[in-house]
């Protein structure tokens, strides 16, 4: 399993979407019962590139304390003093919860709007 060679270009939609999502290569790899280096490869053939997520728009920057509690996951931090944070995030506050999603990577935790 993974070492088949599959073609890719059927899937160009999907892993389009799944790039932009945030996926990993390798989780791609496994879907499509490919190997890593074939999406890599693809990737990079068809023009399909990873944007930094923290850096797609208008940015700031603040430092923040990491918390768990019963509930989930506390940030204390002061962004809410933010430009952007009133152009862009304030709305949230009083929003549904299923507006925005917490992604996790290997050296980022981040919050983005849901699709």
């Amino acid at each position: 399993m993974g070492n088949r060679r599959v073609a890719l270009k059927p899937h160009a939609v999907k892993i389009r979407r799944w790039v932009d999502e945030g996926r990993g290569d390798s989780w791609i790899a496994q879907e499509l019962n490919t190997t890593s280096s074939s999406v890599q490869s693809f990737r990079s053939r068809n023009s399909i590139y990873r944007r930094d997520p923290v850096r797609r728009g208008q940015l700031s920057e603040h430092p923040v304390v990491l918390g768990v509690t019963g509930d989930g996951l506390l940030l204390k931090t002061n962004a809410h003093d933010s430009d952007v944070f009133d152009q862009e995030w304030r709305s949230y506050l009083d929003g549904d919860p299923q507006d925005l999603q917490v992604v996790i990577t290997q050296d980022r935790i981040y919050v983005e709007k849901a699709r």
